[in-house]
């Protein structure tokens, strides 16, 4: 009974050195800032990062429109598809990863919304044909990378 009472003050004591507080923004949304036992914020907007539930979300400042959206793993290595997002909110990227090496089907855009190249990854390395676009959309290139 005494260890248990024991460790129970001990956990106790080791969640209680971070404090929450919310305040009221002049948005009139509510704002958590995560203080650490020395006062200091531990969660900044500086970063601009979220991290929920085993997904990540990076945003452009001011926090109103997404840059990175994907998934993580336990060991917070990428995993599942991410993507990439313009300022204006147009997808410029996606790329599948597992355990935080890049595998599976990848697209990356020009600026004006046309694929810029298409291709495939095995654990980081690229595979088979990769297609390459001008920014009309006409393909321009093309390369077997089995060899």
């Amino acid at each position: 009974m005494r260890n248990s009472l024991i460790y129970l003050i001990f956990i106790s004591v080791i969640f209680s050195c971070h404090e929450e507080v919310s305040i009221d923004s002049d948005d009139n949304k509510d704002v958590s800032i995560i203080l650490d036992d020395k006062l200091k914020n531990v969660n900044s907007d500086a970063n601009l990062k979220d991290t929920v539930d085993f997904k990540c979300q990076e945003w452009y400042p001011g926090k109103k429109q997404l840059k990175i959206e994907g998934g993580l793993d336990r060991q917070n290595r990428r995993h599942g598809t991410w993507y990439y997002y313009n300022e204006e909110g147009g997808e410029m990227s996606m790329t599948t990863y597992t355990n935080g090496r890049k595998q599976g089907f990848s697209i990356v855009k020009h600026p004006n919304g046309a694929i810029y190249y298409t291709g495939e990854y095995d654990t980081d390395k690229k595979v088979g044909q990769w297609k390459f676009y001008d920014e009309k959309g006409k393909k321009v290139n093309e390369v077997n990378y089995d060899n």
